[in-house]
């Protein structure tokens, strides 16, 4: 005998400031059994919108979701309340019928997917060549972490979100007695998008601006800079603008700037950089 099942789908807005909302599970009720939820969110994709979540966050997250639904006598209150919290759409209730667990959850994974057609998608920081070459020279170095948690094991973590401001990035950030943030620029572009550059010059200033106040006064302001012969004397005001808001700049194709470069970026590990 197939079992009539309800559901709403959990929403939560990762960044507040954004506002952006994603699909992240959903609530379950049915006439034999108390009202349930079931996450599904994966921390990388919390991530996407704000990296300081971690697991800790999300369980805390999901336990006032259950204190909500143990609050509540009946599926409508539920509903009403978890609404009311902006956990999910009041008037958005679905239902499927299942006859056996197996069915059951099956029919819970399709509708899990079919929904998340309707969330935001994250953008993927683009990364440039100057960007990835920098990457590639902090794996060699053996320093190269993958997810925020990583910063305080002594790792460089890349688009690290500013704290407060997470629309804005630190190209790369590293800890090692004080925060050394990173702002690369690569100008192998034609002359007619270097207007676009400047404004690029003043974002990535603004946020290690910003960074200041929550890593901390004595903060390292590092910027790296790929800039081809042809273009240094259009570009000498962008790095006066830099070196202005306290950036110490490095020319990428200079072999002894990068040297002392890696040196400020990530003191103790420049001695990797030969094996």
């Amino acid at each position: 005998m197939k079992t009539t099942y309800h559901y709403v789908v959990l929403r939560l807005a990762a960044d507040q400031l954004r506002g952006e909302v994603i699909n992240v599970g959903i609530v379950l009720f049915s006439e034999t059994a108390p009202p349930r939820a079931i996450m599904m969110a994966t921390l990388n994709k919390l991530r996407a919108l704000d990296a300081t979540w971690d697991s800790q966050r999300l369980n805390a997250w999901a336990e006032n979701v259950n204190v909500i639904l143990k609050n509540q006598k009946t599926a409508t209150g539920c509903i009403k309340a978890l609404s009311r919290f902006g956990l999910c759409e009041s008037e958005a209730v679905g239902s499927f019928h299942a006859d056996n667990e197996t069915e059951l959850s099956k029919n819970i994974k399709v509708t899990y997917v079919a929904n998340r057609a309707t969330e935001p998608k994250a953008q993927k920081p683009r990364k440039t060549r100057l960007q990835s070459a920098l990457r590639e020279q902090f794996r060699r170095m053996q320093i190269m972490g993958n997810t925020a948690d990583d910063v305080a094991m002594h790792l460089v973590v890349a688009n690290m979100p500013i704290p407060e401001c997470p629309g804005l990035k630190t190209d790369f950030l590293y800890k090692n007695g004080v925060y050394r943030l990173t702002q690369t620029l690569d100008y192998c572009i034609s002359p007619d998008a270097l207007p676009q550059k400047l404004t690029e010059v003043c974002v990535k200033s603004t946020a290690a601006e910003l960074a200041l106040k929550h890593y901390g006064a004595d903060t390292k302001r590092l910027a790296v800079v790929d800039i081809p012969e042809e273009l240094l004397d259009a570009t000498d005001t962008h790095i006066d603008l830099l070196r202005a808001q306290g950036f110490e700049v490095f020319n990428f194709g200079n072999p002894n700037e990068m040297s002392c470069y890696y040196q400020r970026a990530a003191p103790g590990a420049i001695s990797l950089l030969n094996q």
